[in-house]
């Protein structure tokens, strides 16, 4: 009975609490913005150096600015581009008029086409 009811609290605990662990992701991955409330996929970059972000989805397009690998990234959608490593999608990210190979890095949640 005991159990029973600890269990119950835990799960109503976890059912509260679970949207606000996540209030906290941003676009740039330094916390503060509300990435899950703005309803946008997230990625991880999952590069070993910094990740160039490009002007076009191509590696011959303009760098626009780098990304730290394990960075948190908000991702507009995805389009087909310049391959990379046998990977020709690339991901637009949210804000920002920039894009990254999906080769480096991981989509958490589907994301739609452009």
């Amino acid at each position: 009975m005991v159990k029973k009811a600890l269990l119950t609290y835990v799960l109503a605990a976890g059912v509260l609490l679970g949207p606000l662990s996540t209030a906290g992701w941003a676009a740039d991955g330094r916390g503060g913005g509300h990435a899950r409330a703005e309803n946008r996929p997230v990625g991880v970059v999952e590069s070993k150096a910094p990740l160039n972000v490009r002007e076009k989805p191509t590696v011959y397009s303009g760098v626009v600015k780098q990304l730290h690998p394990h960075e948190r990234v908000l991702l507009e959608c995805q389009k087909r581009g310049g391959w990379v490593d046998g990977n020709p999608v690339w991901y637009r990210l949210h804000g920002s008029k920039g894009w990254v190979s999906a080769r480096y890095v991981h989509n958490l949640q589907p994301v739609r086409p452009c």
